[in-house]
């Protein structure tokens, strides 16, 4: 994963930013199939965890059908929502499983769900390859890491309304399936400011349509 491609943005280098695009693409194609080859349908309640803050993630799934929100909670017990998962969309904890990290966030069932999960140790023999004795990650496990790199950089260079937006465009449906207290805090603000948002957005459509 180039990050310079963000700092030049000129012909050149976002050729190769588009390249880079289209092999992440593939390669988490490539990933969802290994997952639906050898997991397992799993039926997940509305409120239950797939992964546990400081717990070792033992699996990776693809959700077939519902969404999970990646949350944390501060010292005073406020919860914050850093992402967003929906149908046809993977999770995991991200972090290299022979390191023995601890997932660093919870990931919660935002309502009743089904997911093909996968064990990670059943899929390392597919995720790693070996040279010279040395082991190292293939390229969809960055491309993972890339979907996570890109909601950061959304978080501190778009505004409240175009991550609103962006959100909208992604899940048409968004607001029949999360709660404005929930989108608010992925957003990182009020829900009162949330509703301003949308309610300048619905006067901006009324106007259009005049």
């Amino acid at each position: 994963m180039r990050l310079y491609l963000y700092l030049r943005p000129d012909k050149q280098y976002a050729a190769s930013f588009m390249s880079d695009i289209d092999i992440h693409i593939k390669e988490l194609e490539f990933l969802k199939n290994i997952i639906l080859k050898h997991g397992t349908r799993t039926e997940i309640k509305k409120n239950s965890f797939f992964i546990q803050r400081g717990h070792f993630c033992h699996e990776i799934a693809y959700i077939v059908r519902g969404s999970f929100k990646f949350l944390r909670h501060d010292a005073k017990g406020a919860e914050h929502i850093m992402a967003f998962a929906f149908e046809k969309e993977i999770i995991s904890s991200y972090l290299p499983s022979r390191k023995g990290c601890d997932a660093l966030l919870d990931v919660k069932a935002l309502e009743d769900s089904v997911v093909i999960q996968a064990p990670l140790e059943t899929l390392r023999s597919f995720l790693q390859i070996s040279v010279d004795g040395e082991i190292y990650v293939r390229a969809f496990v960055e491309s993972l890491a890339f979907d996570f790199l890109k909601k950061i950089i959304s978080l501190h260079c778009d505004t409240p309304e175009e991550r609103y937006l962006q959100l909208q465009k992604r899940v048409p449906d968004i607001l029949n399936r999360v709660n404005l207290k929930e989108i608010a805090s992925y957003l990182r603000i009020t829900p009162e400011t949330l509703s301003r948002i949308r309610t300048r957005i619905l006067n901006e459509s009324r106007k259009n349509l005049d």
